[in-house]
């Protein structure tokens, strides 16, 4: 009897791992098709692509499929601009073990993560996730740690550009330099391309013109050697340089060029920027109203087809994110119902096995029944306390000065961060920190402790915002924020 109920076991065993194998490279199969469409830049039907085979992977428990189609939803997201949606499924792809098991992903995760907080204009945490990229990209080898380098020496030049710092420009560009000559073909010239329009813009800003017409020369050696068929940028460079020197007119042809480019390629993005940096060009310098009024029409009018055209694009994705809620809440009940029938299988196979067993065994059954049951309890009120304790997580964020801190506060207070940006939208996310510590009734002293500055510093801050927001001197400045939005939940008071 105890063989046949062994042989029975095995049996269902080895249709499972057959079912399980098959499954899998269904999976893999619409993450091979989800990076083609990532190569063809065809965002929505990625996302779309990457859904399907998160739905599968979370149905069949297969933790690299979740961990990948995780990664191409968030690639997808942050390419269409959702950079919460993007966000939350990067977070969710350090929770897979195939994360913690290949570093090639996880220096790609925070390559994208730091992409996000560029996107959100934290340009401060972008950086420290490019940096936790380059450290995790020392393990790997040959072109894919250099490409990994590349990338994130790129993505540094950006974000301190943004931040107005042109020698942390200039000390990235020239590692991305360094790098060039491991590379080789195609690739290498696109690669070489983009490092060297990135320093013809680096040293026109500089006034070194040049520096800057040696690298946009270089620039235009690759696109004619290699008959690169995108270039717009280069001859959007050439044209900046020129203004920058002077020739307004000069520079025109330049400009004219990038357009022309833009529409043979088919970005009508950058041709609604182009018309419409034409159109304040020609109006700033007067150059001619007709031509002005002609390229503001234009770029109206491209504006709104392709406000719409997003719209329609917003509108399929935020259908696609619902849709896969929902596919995940019926594929856990469904995996409810399967766990519930394998168990009761099991249970027959168990009463069997053990009918002609004393009453002492089937007490130690019942035991473990009555385990199983105190488990789920613990479990219950596990969930439940990881309830109440969120605004405690919101407050460790703080305290250990997290970048995360401002993306848990937006969402557990949404109204009043809308309230800041109501009285100056462009309020930094330091600025916005500060507020919402302020909000959370953080004392001079713990807000310097917390942040890392003096209480001095933290005074100077209060003082400039109570000008900035016209709060009285003899109002208490935290009161004034935590009264900003009316019906608005209170936190509690942090001692």
């Amino acid at each position: 009897m105890k063989k046949r109920i062994f042989s029975l076991i095995l049996l269902l065993f080895a249709l499972k791992t057959m079912a399980s194998g098959s499954r899998e490279k269904e999976i893999d199969s619409i993450l091979n098709q989800t990076k083609e469409l990532h190569v063809a830049a065809k965002m929505a039907p990625q996302l779309e692509s990457a859904m399907k085979a998160l739905d599968l992977s979370i149905e069949y428990g297969y933790d690299e499929g979740k961990a990948k189609a995780h990664f191409w939803a968030a690639d997808a997201l942050l390419n269409i601009g959702l950079f919460k949606e993007a966000f939350s499924h990067l977070q969710q792809i350090q929770t897979t073990d195939y994360y913690k098991k290949k570093t090639f992903l996880q220096s790609e995760t925070h390559r994208l993560k730091g992409r996000v907080y560029l996107g959100l204009g934290l340009l401060r945490q972008a950086i420290r996730e490019f940096h936790v990229q380059i450290a995790a990209s020392g393990s790997l080898k040959g072109e894919i740690q250099s490409k990994s380098y590349l990338h994130a020496y790129g993505n540094l030049s950006t974000a301190y550009d943004w931040l107005g710092q042109p020698d942390s420009v200039l000390k990235y560009s020239r590692f991305q330099l360094d790098l060039l000559p491991k590379f080789h073909g195609k690739d290498s010239a696109m690669i070489r391309l983009g490092v060297y329009d990135d320093l013809g813009t680096l040293y026109t800003k500089k006034g070194d013109f040049a520096k800057a017409k040696f690298y946009l020369g270089k620039s235009l050696e690759l696109i004619e050697q290699n008959k690169i068929p995108i270039y717009f940028n280069t001859y959007t460079y050439l044209g900046n340089l020129e203004q920058e020197k002077g020739n307004i007119k000069e520079a025109l042809p330049y400009f004219f060029k990038s357009l022309a480019n833009m529409k043979a390629v088919g970005d009508r993005n950058a041709m609604r920027d182009r018309y419409r940096f034409l159109g304040e060009y020609y109006e700033y310098y007067n150059l001619g109203d007709h031509q002005a009024s002609k390229y503001h029409i234009h770029f109206k009018q491209l504006k709104d087809s392709l406000e719409k055209e997003n719209k329609q694009i917003l509108n399929i994705v935020l259908n696609q994110i619902l849709k896969s809620k929902d596919v995940e809440s019926a594929t856990k009940v469904s995996k409810s119902v399967a766990f519930s029938i394998m168990a009761v299988l099991m249970l027959v196979i168990v009463i069997t096995f053990f009918l002609g067993r004393s009453r002492h065994n089937r007490k130690v059954l019942a035991e473990k029944e009555g385990a199983l049951q105190e488990t789920e309890n613990t479990n219950r009120a596990l969930t439940e306390q990881i309830g109440e304790n969120k605004f405690n997580n919101l407050v460790d964020l703080a305290k250990s000065n997290n970048p995360e801190f401002l993306i848990l506060f937006s969402d557990l207070y949404p109204d009043f961060i809308k309230a800041l940006k109501n009285l100056d939208a462009n309020m930094r996310s330091t600025e916005l920190e500060f507020c919402a510590m302020a909000f959370l009734n953080f004392s001079t002293k713990n807000i310097s402790e917390y942040t890392f500055v003096t209480i001095r510093a933290v005074q100077v801050r209060k003082n400039r915002l109570r000008k900035k927001f016209d709060i009285p001197s003899e109002v208490d400045f935290n009161n004034w924020m935590r009264e900003l939005v009316d019906k608005i939940d209170q936190p509690e008071v942090i001692e």
